[in-house]
Parts: C-alpha cells; structure tokens; sequence
C-alpha cells in the first residue's frame, strides 16, 4: 500500500535532435570505393537513424509537463574499414582499420533544457568478420566496396540498442 503511494510517475521521452557528423580526413576517401561503384554513408547512417527511433517529437508537444525528456542522438564517428598495402622501396606494411561506428546522446528535460545526463557507445566489427572480408574475393576485385553502408547500418542497431538500454537501466524509463 506504502508503495503505490511514494511511487513518482514515469517520465515521458520524445525526440528531439538527430544528425551524423559529417567525417573529413583521408579515411573518407579510402573506404568508400569500388571499382564501379561508391557509397555515400553519411546519407545512408542519417536515413538509417530516423528509423530507429519512434519516438514522438518534442516539438509537437502541446502541455509539456516538468518530468518531460528529450533524447538527442548523434552519430559523432563512423568508418567503414579497408586493408591497404603502403611501399617504400623494398620496405612495406599494411595499413588496417575495421568498422565502427560511436553514438552520443543527451538526455534533457524539455521544459527547463536542464541535461540530465549523457551517454555514448561505440561498436566495431569482430575481428573475425573483418578478416573474413578482407580475405575475399571482394575484397580481391573490388568491384565495389569492400564495407558498405548494410555493415555500419548493423553496427548503428548495435550501437542505439547498447544505448537505449544503459539510459533505460540507469533511469528505469
């Protein structure tokens, strides 16, 4: 009976902001090409992001009340991987990097603008997959990239679920 008495009402969640950060560096131009085709993953990790939250909008909100939470959700990093051999002469290495993709949020109250709290979560490809690419006759031909945009958008799932479960579990939202 206590129980039910001191027990606060749950918050309501919605969505406010959602963006990729645009990458610039050398990795942009390497892990994105193919023989005959290229992949634009910036506008496919934006697309993919608008789909994994079904949220309502915090700017349609008609009575915002004071327990109210808004989520931003920022894809801050991301690459897709690649294996390129560097020579020298008769000096040689390779140069590796695999998949990855890290997401930041902020949750905030919608009425004061308070933050609350943050969190952020990166995942990479497992090594073995990774190799398992590497090691094939895509990767042999390149008629295509060897990581496309259906690798990092598993890795943007993996990542928003890993996130929306630690903001649940701390918050009990």
């Amino acid at each position: 009976m206590f129980k039910n008495l001191f027990r606060k009402e749950k918050p309501r969640v919605f969505l406010g902001n959602l963006a990729v950060v645009p990458r610039t560096g050398i990795k942009k131009h390497f892990d994105q090409w193919g023989a005959f085709e290229s992949t634009d993953l910036d506008s496919s990790l934006s697309m993919n992001l608008k789909s994994i939250f079904s949220l309502p909008l915090a700017s349609e909100v008609d009575s915002p009340r004071k327990t109210d939470l808004v989520i931003d959700v920022v894809v801050t990093k991301f690459q897709a991987g690649e294996a390129l051999g560097c020579t020298a002469g008769d000096f040689g290495f390779p140069v590796m990097w695999r998949p990855k993709v890290s997401v930041s949020s902020r949750l905030y109250y919608l009425v004061s603008g308070a933050t609350k709290s943050t969190f952020s979560q990166t995942e990479k490809m497992s090594l073995t997959q990774y190799l398992n690419r590497i090691f094939s006759w895509r990767a042999f031909w390149r008629f295509r990239p060897i990581f496309d945009s259906k690798d990092l958008e598993y890795l943007l799932y993996q990542a928003c679920n890993k996130l929306l479960l630690k903001i649940k579990q701390k918050y009990d939202l």
